[in-house]
């Protein structure tokens, strides 16, 4: 009855008309941006450099000292940095897609397993050109982030880091090391005075990327669709059978080796709930269109509550099936909100629906 009901309260977002279209006000628009750089995206990225820096620290201790304490705490680290990056990686604009910076953190979906062949593959062959962090910006970006240090830490023979595994080790060092740079870049991009937080938020003729108040806004409005079309079809929609009949499949989920996958989605949604709230887009609905945003509000309540049950490795939960319930409602939940800031918020602003860079993947 519950998913009955949230199925039903999604169509009902899906299909209501909003009362009418709304001039955007230039300045509001742009302070909103302001909020929501200084309040939530600068602090954000700032905390991932400095997790990142963290694991870099831990990985060097690792193989200075291998031990079971140095590789608890290098795995813990690794867990931080991930998460801190999880509250990041859906501001897919301005610096992080440039020069591949997406995808040298985070090479995912990998639905060919190449990430995991072409790490298995360098060690098996003990290539020592991946153990120096300067040469992994030449090569292969499966073999540069979160998912190459995930098997590195957590995959098969990485117990062995504790007795040694020299090799091992020095690559997963490296690796942190160059999740540690493209992470301090971000950071300092998104503090930089010029750069693309200014470019946000100064829309204008001469601005080359937003004319006006209502490209502004359409972008704030684009990034949390995307967002959450991201979690479904990414994160959560894999794990799930595929027809009637089909058995779940836990080993497509990121992060299930180190048990990260619910903690990472989680992080994703927390960080949504902040962007939403730190950048008052509440505050540029018309009186009568607030009933959207406490609609938003009520989906993100939705899915703490949800998420508060799912909080378990994905291998539980799908042997469960009141937990791969959830783990279904939480599917309708990112339909919800999909298009509650892709749809409904958009046209009651007078916006057309953004496009999707997912189309057609």
């Amino acid at each position: 009855m519950r998913y009955l009901a949230a199925t039903l309260f999604a169509f009902f977002i899906l299909s209501s008309a909003p009362a009418h279209a709304l001039t955007i006000d230039e300045d509001q628009a742009a302070e909103s941006v302001r909020k929501l750089v200084a309040g939530f995206i600068q602090p954000a990225f700032q905390r991932f450099a400095d997790n990142a820096e963290l694991a870099a620290v831990a990985a060097d201790a690792l193989c200075e000292e291998p031990g079971e304490r140095t590789l608890g705490s290098a795995r813990q680290a690794f867990k931080d940095s991930a998460l801190s990056f999880a509250r990041v990686e859906f501001l897919r604009i301005g610096p992080l897609i440039q020069d591949n910076r997406l995808e040298r953190l985070l090479f995912w979906p990998d639905r060919r397993g190449i990430a995991l062949r072409q790490v298995q593959s360098v060690l098996a062959d003990a290539d020592e050109s991946v153990t120096d962090a300067a040469n992994l910006p030449q090569k292969s970006v499966a073999l540069q982030g979160f998912t190459a240090l995930e098997y590195l830490l957590f995959g098969t023979g990485s117990d062995e880091l504790a007795t040694g595994a020299e090799h091992r080790c020095r690559f997963a060092a490296a690796v942190t090391k160059n999740i540690e740079t493209v992470a301090a870049e971000l950071s300092a991009q998104w503090q930089d005075e010029d750069g693309y937080a200014a470019i946000w938020s100064e829309p204008g003729p001469e601005n080359a990327i937003y004319r006006n108040g209502e490209e502004v806004v359409s972008e704030l409005l684009s990034v949390p669709s995307q967002a959450f079309e991201i979690v479904r079809d990414q994160r959560l929609k894999p794990v799930l059978p595929e027809g009637e009949g089909d058995a779940p499949n836990p080993k497509r989920a990121l992060f299930w080796r180190s048990n990260l996958t619910m903690d990472f989605v989680a992080a994703n949604f927390e960080a949504l709930r902040a962007y939403f709230e730190t950048g008052e887009i509440a505050g540029l609905l018309p009186e009568d269109g607030n009933w959207q945003a406490r609609s938003v509000e009520f989906e993100f309540n939705n899915a703490e509550a949800v998420l508060q049950r799912l909080n378990m490795p994905i291998e539980d939960i799908v042997t469960d099936e009141e937990r791969t319930g959830d783990l279904t409602y939480l599917v309708i939940l990112t339909q919800s909100l999909q298009s509650l800031f892709g749809e409904q918020l958009t046209a009651t602003l007078g916006l057309s629906v953004g496009f999707s860079s997912l189309d057609g993947d």
